[in-house]
């Protein structure tokens, strides 16, 4: 066990005034596994009074205290450190009503999700596994701890925990734990949509899904129900060689980002297809289904209460994924336009897309999408105007030739389409006359 040393600090303080404490769970885990934890928690026989004496002089924030938690800040890291508890009863399938504290760190670990976060490790001890973690976890599987269906109604979350799980660290689910997982996934319905976006978002972003998101795609689908239209449903065209489901599972493995936002798009990409298809000419058709997707996209993520700038990747990712780029730079403008701080993405995004499709025309599809990225950079380095803010002129300028109210955005829009199309160049002399132009024209029809 590699331990930091701000924890090795913590422990010993803990430990010279008398009580055990551990590192536990999740970067017990890790570093087993020999992976570098993202968190190091510590848990002690000390009450939160104790531990606060016990390290006098450190910042402690109380966190958690009902439920004997606190947060110590140290060498510019946050170390959360909790006593020894067993849960009491719980009501709503998420938190327990109550806690009981106490000095017995295997009863402290009997309350936890699975096998394998529940060891714990000390200098003294070494490892504490009371419950075959290690074991399980060179086995490469994935274990409730005690009864699952217990685990599992005493809080709902540890059903999408053990999905994600899944994902990042490939075990497998041993069957009883999966079937309390599928028999149990209706209490899903009394956790948090913040929760749940956070375990969905987090599985998306540890590895590939494709297997762990299809062997438990019911669960999935108490989160998502939109994706539910997806599964198993064909498609009948020599473009794709997998069902929607599975292709857009496939997309997202594809996709080479750790974002959340971008992973989220790739999972409701073609969640509209369903809605969208049509079969004739002896094939399917899908007609519509990037515009029907940005609606199902943001109607998902308002659920799950994303924020506004994610909610605004997302559709716009889900919007623009199915553009054909053969239109050159006039047609890369305009979609720098729409699309904003999206840009950065797209390309990926209709990359893993076409990865996930049958061979049919797939390299002329690759080539059009780097031909697209190509472009885009070199708009982006020659400073081309894809927008009403690149203009050389303003809306004072479109009052003077006479345009009001919304006559002043379409004088504008006029202006900013020429420049994209290469009619004329971007200055203030040639954007003036398309103005004058155009207010003529407004004019004409007017007195018409």
């Amino acid at each position: 066990m590699n331990i930091p040393e701000n924890v090795l600090e913590i422990m010993e303080l803990l430990r010279a005034a008398g009580f055990e404490a551990y590192a536990v769970g999740g970067c017990v885990r890790d570093s087993l596994m020999g992976r570098t934890p993202k968190d190091w928690d510590i848990c002690t026989s000390a009450r939160p009074d104790q531990v606060k004496a016990a390290l006098l002089g450190r910042r402690i924030i109380d966190t958690g205290i009902k439920h004997g938690t606190v947060t110590v800040l140290f060498g510019g890291e946050a170390y959360e450190v909790t006593t020894f508890r067993i849960d009491g009863p719980y009501s709503a399938s998420r938190r327990p009503d109550s806690v009981e504290f106490t000095g017995d760190i295997t009863a402290d670990l009997s309350r936890r999700d699975f096998t394998v976060n529940a060891m714990a490790w000390s200098p003294e001890r070494g490892l504490v596994d009371p419950f075959g973690g290690r074991d399980d976890m060179e086995k490469g599987v994935l274990r409730a701890v005690g009864e699952p269906e217990l685990r599992f109604r005493e809080d709902a979350l540890r059903i999408l925990r053990g999905v994600r799980f899944n994902v990042s660290t490939g075990f497998e689910v041993e069957p009883r734990t999966a079937a309390a997982m599928m028999g149990c996934r209706e209490l899903l319905d009394n956790i948090s949509a913040e929760r749940k976006r956070v375990e969905l978002t987090s599985a998306l972003v540890s590895g590939n899904v494709r297997s762990a998101f299809t062997r438990f795609r019911e669960i999935i689908a108490k989160v998502v129900p939109e994706l539910r239209p997806a599964f198993d449903f064909e498609q009948r065209t020599p473009h794709h060689c997998y069902d929607v489901y599975t292709h857009i599972l496939t997309a997202a493995d594809n996709c080479e980002t750790k974002d959340p936002a971008v992973k989220t798009a790739m999972l409701l990409h073609d969640a509209a297809k369903p809605l969208c298809h049509k079969f004739y000419d002896g094939k399917d058709h899908f007609k519509g289904h990037p515009a029907a997707g940005a609606k199902i996209a943001a109607g998902v993520l308002r659920r799950l209460k994303f924020d506004n700038v994610s909610i605004n990747r997302v559709v716009g990712l889900v919007r623009f994924h199915d553009v054909r780029l053969v239109g050159g730079m006039p047609q890369m403008l305009k979609l720098m336009g729409l699309l904003g701080s999206g840009m950065e993405d797209i390309f990926g995004v209709m990359r893993a897309d076409t990865l996930a499709q049958s061979d049919y025309l797939r390299e002329q599809k690759l080539a059009l999408i780097e031909t697209g990225r190509m472009n885009y950079e070199r708009a982006v380095k020659d400073g081309l105007c894809h927008d009403l803010a690149g203009l050389a002129v303003r809306g004072a300028d479109a009052e003077a030739v006479g345009l009001r109210g919304r006559e002043i955005r379409a004088g504008l829009r006029y202006c900013l389409n020429g420049v994209m199309n290469g009619d004329i160049e971007n200055t203030a002399e040639a954007e003036k006359a398309r103005l004058a132009a155009f207010a003529e024209k407004l004019g004409e029809r007017k007195r018409a």
